[in-house]
């Protein structure tokens, strides 16, 4: 093999490697939210939006029925609130709390809330917040962005 085909083999080659290696890493950087402990997840962004672009939702209704329950999550997926989503938690008889699921250190979607109460970052770098939408593991240092609720009977408005 002369010198032309051997450089023109380990070009190949290495361009080829690459190839493989920029795939598995864009893989890795996709939203995989894993939410195994919330049965009533929606990730399809439901909800009706007013013209005071509020998100109202009636929790009454399949998949937020778990929200009628004091400590009751679900959670919203890409809408005009939170291009990631929200989590949501009935924190008490008259409310309920609306999170972003944008981890606030590395801006991956942060999963449902677990059985534990703490939805982890997606990201794979240890990150998790409580139900409060505080630090629970770090590396992020700041809590999750909330958002105004209102909660009247069954129907939950959501502001920005």
């Amino acid at each position: 093999m002369d010198r032309r085909d051997f450089i023109k083999n380990a070009c190949s080659a290495a361009c080829a490697c690459a190839f493989v290696g920029v795939s598995t890493f864009l893989q890795s950087c996709e939203d995989n939210v894993d939410d195994t402990y919330n049965s009533d997840d929606s990730s399809n962004g439901d909800g009706t939006v007013n013209e005071d672009n509020q998100i109202i939702i009636d929790i009454s209704e399949s998949p937020h029925t778990a929200l009628l329950q004091v400590n009751g999550t679900s959670s919203l997926g890409s809408n005009s609130i939170d291009s990631l989503g929200l989590l949501l938690i009935r924190s008490s008889e008259s409310r309920v709390k609306a999170f972003s699921r944008r981890c606030t250190h590395a801006s991956y979607s942060v999963n449902s809330f677990n059985i534990h109460g703490e939805a982890i970052c997606s990201s794979g770098h240890g990150g998790s917040f409580n139900t409060n939408g505080g630090v629970s593991n770090g590396p992020p240092n700041t809590s999750l962005q909330s958002y105004s609720t209102s909660l009247d009977g069954n129907q939950l408005t959501i502001t920005k």
